[in-house]
This record gives C-alpha cells, sequence and structure tokens, in this order.
C-alpha cells in the first residue's frame, strides 16, 4: 500500500470527512492504488478503515467491471477539473448490497495527484426518485387509458358491429393497466407477503405465457404460441411444483421475463424453457436469445435501464421486486444455448413452502 512521504493519509483526510457520514477514498491519480480512506467507511460499507483499506475492489464492489466503465467516465470529468459522479452497486461487509454515488474531484497532495471519491449510499434517495417518477407516470397514464376504456364501453352499446376489434381494444386496455398497476407495485407494494394461496406454477407459466403472445399477435409482433414450431416457443421442462404466494404477481414475474425474452430476439424467433431448480428450491428460465454481456448483468434489473427500442426499463426491475416481496432471489447468467438464464431461488424459504 502506498503511503505520502511523511504525511500519515488518514490523519491528512480525517480532518476534511471528519463532520461527513459519507466515505471518502483517495486513489492514486496514475497507478489507480487506493492509498487513504476517511470519513465514515463503518457507516457506509461495514469495515473499519485499517480492513478496508486492505480489501480487493470486488469486495466491496458488486460487479468491478460495470463500476471501472461508469467510474472511467467521472474520472475523464476529473481530470478536466470538474466533478464526476456515477451511481454504482456495492456491497457491505455482512454481503448485503446497496446504491452508492461517488462524486471524483482530482487533487495534489504532498506533491501527487490523487483522485478524491465521497461515496454515500443513495438507496433511499434512489427509493424517492422512483416514487415520485411512478406517482407522476401513473397518474398521466391513468386518465387516458380510463378516457379510452369509457369510448370502448361507449362504442359497445351505440355501434354495431366491430365486437372483435373493441374486444382487442379491451384486451390492449387492460394490459396498459396492469403495467400501470405494476410500476405502482414497484413503490408500494414492495413489502414481503406474509400469506398467500398455493400457486401451481406450471398454470401460471402457461397463463404467463400465453397472456404475452396474445398481447403480441393483437400488435402484430410475430409468431407466438405455446406449441409453434416457428417463432417464439415455451416449453416446460418437468414438474414445477407448487408455492405459496400472490399469483398475480408471481404471473407478472414470468411475464416480464417472457417479454424480455421475446423483445431481444432475432425476428420474433426464440424458445423458451422453464424448468425446476429442485436443490435450489426454485425455477430457471431460460432462452437461446442473444443473451446478456457479463458487464450488463447486474445493470439489467436497475429500473429504467433498458437496451430495447421498444422498453419502458421496469420489467426485469418488476421481476427483481415481485420475487424479492415473497423472499426468493433473483440472479441471471449464460444459458446453454448461449442465451440468458434466470434463475429464481429460494422459493421453499419464502411465506410457504413446495408441496
Amino acid at each position: 500500500m502506498n503511503e505520502f512521504a511523511g504525511v500519515d493519509p488518514d490523519d491528512a483526510f480525517a480532518r476534511i470527512a471528519e463532520d461527513l457520514g459519507d466515505a471518502v477514498l483517495v486513489h492514486d491519480a496514475a497507478s489507480g492504488d487506493l492509498v487513504a480512506v476517511a470519513g465514515g467507511i463503518e457507516a457506509v460499507f461495514g469495515y473499519d478503515r485499517e480492513s478496508f483499506r486492505t480489501l480487493d475492489p470486488g469486495a466491496y464492489v458488486v460487479d468491478t467491471d460495470a463500476e471501472s466503465e461508469v467510474r472511467s467516465e467521472a474520472v475523464e470529468e476529473a481530470e478536466r477539473g470538474e466533478h464526476g459522479t456515477y451511481r454504482w452497486r456495492a456491497r457491505r461487509a455482512d454481503g448485503t448490497t446497496f446504491r452508492a454515488e461517488s462524486t471524483v474531484s482530482k487533487t495534489t497532495l504532498d506533491g501527487r495527484e490523487c483522485l478524491v471519491s465521497v461515496v454515500r449510499d443513495v438507496t433511499k434517495r434512489s427509493e424517492r426518485e422512483l416514487e415520485r417518477f411512478a406517482e407522476t407516470l401513473t397518474h398521466d397514464l391513468r386518465n387516458p387509458l380510463n378516457a379510452a376504456q369509457a369510448q370502448v364501453t361507449i362504442l359497445r352499446e351505440e355501434a354495431e358491429g366491430g365486437e372483435e376489434f373493441l374486444d382487442r381494444l379491451d384486451r390492449v386496455h387492460g394490459r396498459m393497466a396492469d403495467i400501470v398497476d405494476d410500476v405502482r407495485a414497484l413503490v408500494s407494494d414492495g413489502h414481503r407477503i406474509d400469506d398467500g394461496e398455493r400457486v401451481d406454477l406450471a398454470e401460471v407459466v402457461t397463463d404467463a405465457w400465453d397472456a404475452i403472445c396474445e398481447y403480441r399477435g393483437e400488435n402484430d409482433s410475430g409468431p407466438c404460441e405455446p406449441s409453434s414450431e416457428e417463432g417464439a416457443t415455451c416449453i416446460i421442462e418437468g414438474d414445477l411444483g407448487t408455492v405459496v404466494g400472490d399469483e398475480r404477481r408471481i404471473g407478472r414475474l414470468f411475464e416480464n421475463l417472457f417479454e424480455n425474452a421475446l423483445r431481444h430476439a432475432d425476428d420474433g424467433e426464440v424458445t423458451v424453457r422453464v424448468s425446476p431448480l429442485p436443490e435450489a428450491g426454485g425455477v430457471a428460465v431460460s432462452d437461446d436469445g442473444p443473451g446478456i454481456p457479463p458487464a450488463e448483468r447486474e445493470r439489467i434489473f436497475e429500473y429504467g435501464y433498458t437496451t430495447a427500442d421498444s422498453g419502458t426499463g421496469f420489467g426485469l426491475n418488476i421481476v427483481v421486486s415481485a420475487a424479492a416481496a415473497h423472499g426468493w432471489d433473483v440472479t441471471v447468467r449464460e444459458s446453454a444455448a448461449g442465451g440468458a438464464r434466470f434463475e429464481i431461488t429460494g422459493m421453499d424459504d419464502g411465506p410457504g413452502s413446495p408441496e
């Protein structure tokens, strides 16, 4: 560990950060070595200063590649004499994670050029930002949606014929209402589900796939049938069992995983497989699509993050929210076919257990 000649770096920065609840990290600008820590290291990361200084970054950075990428942009701003700010996923000493925000600036100390990063936990701030956004979004969408639904009702009462098209509009409006409800769920229904009903996972998966296929079919998004040999196909492999939970939210969890696979598939051609994970107490949803680069796998669960032109950025965040409400975990990796594989585990440790 590099030190400043004749100066204790921790003492030098303790005065700067003594009134801050934020953590202060000082890196050598040339080598990138961590040369000093100060401020609320223990409050933010759960480590004492001496222990933290000996850590490999992988101990407190969830995805070092993703963090390095966004940090590089902040460092470029700092090099220009500005303050660069970026957000990343951090890990505490107890293994829990949080949303961190770092503000990077450049300074010279004892003749050495250094980058000073002030790190704070912005998890609650991010939740408040999401709540404000969700309130605005749901309010602005609900009013025109109610108006559109009312117009369909009037047409049914006063016009003759066209029932098939009105039925389609009702289904589209219903899905839009579900999406609005899901946005609300991100901020108001994220609480753990302590009771529920026993849910047959195979039935929920089938209904979720049919719902997505029907919606895509009504919007000319390409073929999508449960037993299709062309286009999109969903295959249930083995007995998925049952769990106790909120059937609607579990259904939306699978709908969003299926929609994610279909949205990123080339020409809508994709095979999705849902299989049990007996040892982990859960299920896996795998596809043979383009997959997700390792550097993106942590970020895909962040609200607002999307790489699809038609995506809202809420789908996979809703998946995580629904799983967390049941006490389940969601991870992503590469499937055997080179696509994405989402694993929902801990389903036997939630409010109920499989039969």
